[in-house]
C-alpha cells in the first residue's frame, strides 16, 4: 500500500481537534506483549520532523517487492516532496506513525503507517509497511490494532486502503484483520474495507449534528 494513495483532497479540516491538538497520543505507545527478554524495545510514536533521514533509510533498506508492494510502483526511495508530506502530518487528519526497536539507546524504525481521517465522510483511508526483517512477529497485527483505536476513539466508522491484487500476503492479512475486497480505483489494485464500531456519540457524529443545526436556524 502506498502513501501517495492517500489524496490531499479527501482530507478535509478537522473540526472535532482543537488547533495544534493531535487525535492521537503523542506518547510511546508500548507493545508490552511484543517484548521478550534479550529483545529490543518496541514502541509506536507519531514521526517527528527530525526522522528525515531515518524515514529515507528506512525506505531504502526494504525489498525491491516490498517497496514496489509498498508504493504501487518502482522507487528507490521517497521522493523529496513525499517525505516533507509525510513528516508534515499534523496527527489531527493525516498521521504519519513510526515503529521503532531501541537497542543500545538507539532508535531504529522497524515499521510505518500513514493515515487521512475525513470527520466529514467519517472514513480514514491507511497505509503501512513493516520491515523485511521484522515480519511474523505480529507488528503488522499490534501497528493496525493501533490505527483502528484511534480512528474508532475519533468517530471513524470506515477504515480503506488500496493494494495491489497481486500482492496475497496483504490481501490475507486484510482478510485476516475483518476487511472485505472492493474493487480499487484502478484495475491492478483492490480496496480494503472495514467497519469500525465507533460510539454514536463520538466527535463526527457531534460535529454533524452541531453542523446541522447551525444550518437550520439560518
Amino acid at each position: 500500500m502506498v502513501p501517495a494513495s492517500l489524496r490531499p483532497p479527501f482530507v478535509d479540516p478537522a473540526l472535532y481537534a482543537p488547533a495544534g491538538e493531535s487525535v492521537f497520543d503523542s506518547g510511546r505507545l508500548q507493545f508490552h506483549a511484543l517484548l521478550a527478554k534479550g529483545r529490543p524495545e518496541i514502541a509506536l510514536r507519531p514521526a517527528r520532523p527530525g526522522d528525515s533521514e531515518a524515514l529515507q533509510n528506512y525506505v531504502r533498506a526494504l525489498s525491491p517487492e516490498s517497496r514496489y508492494n509498498r508504493f504501487l510502483g518502482v522507487v528507490n526511495e521517497l521522493p523529496a516532496s513525499e517525505l516533507a508530506r509525510a513528516l508534515a502530518a499534523n496527527g489531527r487528519d493525516t498521521l504519519t506513525l513510526l515503529l521503532t526497536s531501541t537497542s543500545d539507546e538507539r532508535d531504529e524504525i522497524v515499521g510505518e503507517a500513514r493515515v487521512a481521517l475525513s470527520c466529514a465522510e467519517r472514513a480514514g483511508e491507511f497505509s503501512l509497511s513493516i520491515a523485511d526483517g521484522w515480519r511474523r512477529r505480529g507488528l503488522g497485527s499490534a501497528l493496525h490494532e493501533a490505527i483502528e483505536r484511534k480512528a474508532a476513539a475519533d468517530g471513524i466508522e470506515r477504515l480503506f486502503g488500496d493494494v495491489l491484487r497481486i500482492n496475497d500476503a496483504m490481501i490475507a492479512f486484510a482478510l485476516g484483520r475483518g476487511f472485505r475486497l472492493a474493487a480499487g480505483f484502478e484495475p491492478r489494485l483492490a480496496r480494503i474495507e472495514k467497519r469500525l464500531e465507533a460510539a454514536p456519540d463520538l466527535p463526527c457524529r457531534k460535529w454533524a449534528e452541531i453542523a446541522g443545526a447551525e444550518l437550520g436556524a439560518a
